[in-house]
């Protein structure tokens, strides 16, 4: 484990997903208080669902732009983008109007979807499949809290801290850009992890949308905790101040190292009781009672929750047909989630009906067992091979390349670069290191064989190779 949470790549990952949450919370956080310049509470609120919505919309076109923009594009999009970015908040920070300050907000939040679901995705390409999932996914949201929880305690000017911002959302932009040049082919590599999962899925895409209701009727249960918190907190009885921003960090990395337990077998049950407990508390605080308890509460499952649907969805996408578009669905979700619930939870909690409250309540967290029973039992857990079977299978497979081999006349070469591609999980620089040839050269036998095989990439060439059978 301490090897790969030291890697190179694993430590880019955990930088770019932490720098993420830090430049999409700080850039919500500002958004809002200079929002409040120009509009009331309610006005502000609503504001914040409008970017919330248009985020959504940046996660679920990434896809697009991946598969449809030629990569020597990209480059160019990604710099353009941030410079969009880098506008929008500086002229969020001088708050001239409530309209100026509204679309602003929303193209940032639009740009940030978008580099969101990037950053998740190539979060799932460089981790291959890991068994540390969770832990690296806990690190990373832990730091990301940690950068805010400094910045909203150093930085005081509003001018100080948009540029602050705007150096995150280009450190950001120049680490995809990094990982972006060390993997090898993305849709390649992800493809390639189906093999090596310690479980299949009965059907994959039920249990996609059985996770988005789950994470739907979640966020429903903690929007509304959050807000119960936050209406206590605006009746100035209690200053809640930045110290919970430390529960949220602990949470994460408690949540990261809990998660990853057997391969993340107890995760949903985990998951299941820490939403048993903050059903509880919303009851709990609406009923007068213990303030302090429902705060913790609140911030401790929250971080559970943030690493539950980012370790779920990227996990998930490793099954999917478009990796792209699930890796950074979790967020996604969240948001849209967050914006349909927000304001309805907030008027049910200030009608004082706690009847209501209480049956509501329950059905969510009744719907939310029936989904979690549903989801979980898509997976199927593979059954180890006996050490007699493993040399059966190895002997089989030795036979299948010989044969394969002779039959598409592969040269001593073209064997060696074929038993890496089917073996080996490194990019292709690391494999023509291993092979002590260029990469160039690589790129010919990979050419040769997919000529000789009339296949057209590599995966495809891998693909093929499965299923070819000797006639």
């Amino acid at each position: 484990m301490r090897k790969e949470l030291t890697n190179y790549k694993t430590i880019m990952v955990i930088l770019a997903l932490a720098l993420f949450s830090f430049t999409f919370l700080g850039t919500e956080y500002m958004f809002d208080n200079m929002m409040a310049y120009v509009t009331d509470s309610p006005g502000v609120v609503m504001a914040q669902s409008y970017i919330l919505g248009i985020s959504v919309i940046g996660f679920l076109l990434f896809p697009l732009i991946q598969r449809h923009i030629p990569k020597t594009m990209k480059y160019l999009v990604a710099f353009v983008g941030v410079i969009l970015e880098i506008i929008g908040v500086f002229v969020i920070q001088q708050h001239m109007s409530y309209t100026t300050i509204l679309i602003s907000g929303c193209m940032v939040f639009l740009l940030l979807g978008i580099v969101g679901s990037a950053v998740h995705y190539m979060a799932a390409c460089v981790l291959n499949k890991s068994r540390n999932l969770a832990k690296i996914v806990g690190i990373s949201y832990a730091v990301g809290i940690l950068f805010q929880f400094i910045n909203n305690n150093c930085i005081k000017n509003d001018m100080m801290e948009s540029i602050v911002l705007s150096v995150s959302m280009t450190i950001l932009v120049i680490l995809m850009a990094i990982l972006e040049k060390d993997s090898f082919d993305k849709t390649e590599n992800i493809e390639m992890e189906k093999e090596k999962n310690t479980y299949v899925l009965k059907n994959p895409m039920v249990a996609g949308i059985m996770l988005i209701i789950i994470v739907a009727l979640m966020t429903c249960v903690f929007a509304a905790l959050d807000n119960a918190v936050t209406l206590v907190h605006a009746t100035g009885s209690v200053d809640i101040g930045q110290w919970p921003r430390l529960l949220l960090a602990l949470s994460g990395l408690m949540a990261g190292l809990l998660f990853d337990i057997r391969e993340r077998r107890y995760m949903n049950m985990m998951m299941y009781c820490v939403t048993l407990l903050s059903t509880a508390c919303v009851v709990i605080i609406e009923f007068g009672g213990a303030f302090l308890l429902g705060l913790t509460v609140f911030y401790l499952s929250a971080g559970f929750f943030v690493v539950f649907f980012t370790t779920g969805f990227i996990d998930l996408s490793y099954h999917m047909n478009v990796p792209e578009l699930w890796a950074g669905l979790g967020r996604a979700v969240n948001n849209a989630s967050a914006v349909i619930t927000g304001a309805l939870s907030v008027s049910l909690l200030t009608t004082q009906n706690d009847m209501m409250i209480i049956i509501i309540a329950l059905a969510l967290f009744a719907l939310i067992s029936v989904m979690i029973y549903i989801y979980t039992n898509q997976f199927e857990v593979h059954i180890a091979e006996s050490e007699e079977d493993i040399k059966t299978k190895n002997q089989e497979d030795a036979e299948k390349f010989a044969n394969f081999s002779a039959a598409y006349s592969l040269t001593k070469r073209e064997q060696e670069v074929m038993e890496m591609l089917l073996s080996s999980d490194d990019s292709v620089q690391e494999i023509a290191d291993a092979l002590f040839i260029s990469r160039a050269a690589l790129y010919r036998h990979i050419g040769s064989l997919n000529e000789k095989t009339e296949t057209k990439s590599r995966i495809g060439l891998i693909q093929f190779y499965y299923g070819w059978n000797e006639k």
